[in-house]
């Protein structure tokens, strides 16, 4: 029997994986959720806590957790992103030589470390999902990765005890899973990767069934982070200019009021407006103020449109890089959880006309169910396990 082989989506924000059962992905799962936060908590003694868990100890120490370990890995020290990264998510990276290191009570941690941790969380989920050991992967990776993000993420499988098989680029794999590879044709294709701390376009000419990339671009920098950054900076800055508090003092409450945007941005998905209850968010005059909020979509849409503006400058940027006009373009295909936000939807189909538009209500897991397809390339036939009735495992 062969060995099975998972496909990871290692994200800025979130990682999932799986593999191909006969004709169906079937996707790892961690208490029926196939989404896992690249989030890590490294305590001052006992076991290292991925995902759900992690996030939430950003709430009591944040000071020990690390998200976005993706943004900085491969990179070099003297890097301005690496300087912007820190800057915003609270890290404490220090520059040792050529390496960087994570800074973590007195101890210290190489970025490869981190990631190794989320993705042996991921062959241990697999391992309980689908029986037996687990020791080969095919993994991802952005159009935009910096040059040293193959060697480190290499690393990163070793440490977690993974050999991976093939890196793949995540726009091709997104284009498999949303189905354009169901139709044989001679097209102009883009996919529109906005995931959760990067957002990377990617022209592609399809010619029958084999597609080929023929420009990239992205920012490292932009992502569903980035709205949730902004988002509480936004009601931050609402309670400052009412109250004169700053909750950025109370790096615990910011902790808890990021996450809570985060939350709230999912809701404002799908609907237009959405309650933001937040219990003893700051103190005034000696006394613990709560949060009791109605967040309007348009109101959060206003502070996010720089963001908007950065991810069609880079659009514009691959087309002119490829040489096409929107007009050129036969379909485009929205992955990445963030492209499931409406008003980026409504740039996007205003910019190249509804129709051509193609994006799942499960773009947050498209990169992972083209890798698990890509998986049968590796051999990857696994004994036989219950098929989970869920859109989210659906066949594509």
């Amino acid at each position: 029997m062969a060995e099975t082989v998972i496909g990871i989506d290692f994200g800025t924000s979130c990682t999932s994986a799986g593999t191909l059962i006969g004709d169906r992905v079937e996707l790892v799962r961690d208490n029926s959720d196939p989404v896992v936060p690249t989030v890590v908590y490294v305590p001052e003694r006992g076991d290292v806590e991925v995902g759900k868990r992690a996030v939430l100890r950003q709430q009591s120490q944040p000071n020990r957790v690390v998200r976005s370990v993706k943004r900085v890995l491969g990179m070099e020290p003297g890097n301005e992103l690496v300087r912007r990264y820190a800057a915003s998510s609270g890290a404490r990276l220090e520059a040792t030589g050529d390496k960087l290191l994570y800074k973590i009570g007195t101890a210290t941690y190489a970025p490869e470390q981190i990631a190794a941790s989320v993705l042996n969380r991921i062959r241990e989920l697999a391992e309980q999902r689908f029986g037996g050991q687990i020791r080969k992967c095919v993994v991802t990776l952005s159009a935009a990765a910096p040059a040293g993000y193959r060697d480190a993420i290499v690393r990163a499988g070793k440490i977690a005890h993974l050999d991976i098989l093939e890196l793949v680029a995540e726009p091709i794999a997104g284009a498999l899973a949303v189905g354009l590879h169901s139709t044989s044709a001679q097209r102009r294709l883009l996919v529109l990767d906005f995931g959760g701390g990067t957002f990377d376009a990617s022209a592609i000419v399809q010619a029958g069934m084999k597609f080929s990339p023929v420009a990239t671009f992205g920012d490292s920098l932009l992502g569903g982070d980035d709205l949730d950054d902004e988002f509480a900076e936004a009601i931050a800055g609402a309670v400052h200019r009412q109250y004169g508090v700053d909750m950025h003092r109370d790096i615990l409450k910011f902790a808890e009021l990021r996450y809570r945007c985060e939350q709230t941005k999912r809701i404002l998905s799908s609907r237009r407006d959405a309650p933001f209850t937040m219990n003893e968010a700051f103190i005034v005059g000696g006394k613990p103020r709560s949060l009791d909020l109605k967040i309007d979509r348009p109101w959060i849409e206003e502070r996010w449109k720089p963001l908007f503006d950065r991810a069609i400058d880079v659009v514009d940027e691959v087309l002119r890089q490829a040489g096409w006009s929107p007009a050129d373009v036969g379909a485009v295909a929205l992955i990445g959880g963030t492209s499931l936000v409406p008003k980026f939807q409504e740039l996007i189909a205003a910019k190249f006309g509804r129709d051509r538009v193609a994006v799942s209500p499960d773009a947050d897991l498209a990169v992972s169910m083209g890798a698990a397809l890509l998986t049968a390339r590796h051999g990857s036939t696994p004994r036989h396990v219950p098929v989970l009735t869920s859109d989210r495992a659906a066949a594509l």
